[in-house]
């Protein structure tokens, strides 16, 4: 889990700024550090929230093909809707994990942040 994770929008070009929530089970592993690198790169990148959230699962799903993943991304409100994307392969595993962080009901559950 982490706040730095910022993005700039595709359109405006303005910066995103967000929490990111990964949670992975399996054999294999990536350092904090390494993890923490990559999401400060997407700092240069200009995608919206989803694609940056797809990014993040995508390469994990690449170093990591036989393990559970769940990513998420929490953005900052900006503009009047939230966009909050989940990525997982295992619909059992994100439930598990993010019983706290989302409630699964309520698709507007808000961090203290936004």
């Amino acid at each position: 889990t982490t706040n730095v994770l910022r993005s700039n929008c595709r359109v405006t070009n303005q910066p995103d700024w967000g929490d990111v929530f990964i949670v992975t089970n399996g054999y294999k592993r990536v350092t904090a550090e390494s993890l923490l690198k990559y999401i400060v790169s997407m700092r240069k990148e200009n995608h919206f929230h989803e694609e940056i959230c797809e990014c993040i699962y995508k390469r994990l799903f690449t170093l990591m093909p036989n393990c559970d993943i769940v990513v998420t991304c929490l953005y900052t409100r900006r503009g009047g809707i939230d966009i909050n994307p989940i990525r997982y392969n295992n619909f059992d595993f994100a439930l598990e994990h993010f019983e706290g962080l989302m409630d699964w009901a309520v698709p507007n559950h808000k961090t203290e942040r936004q």
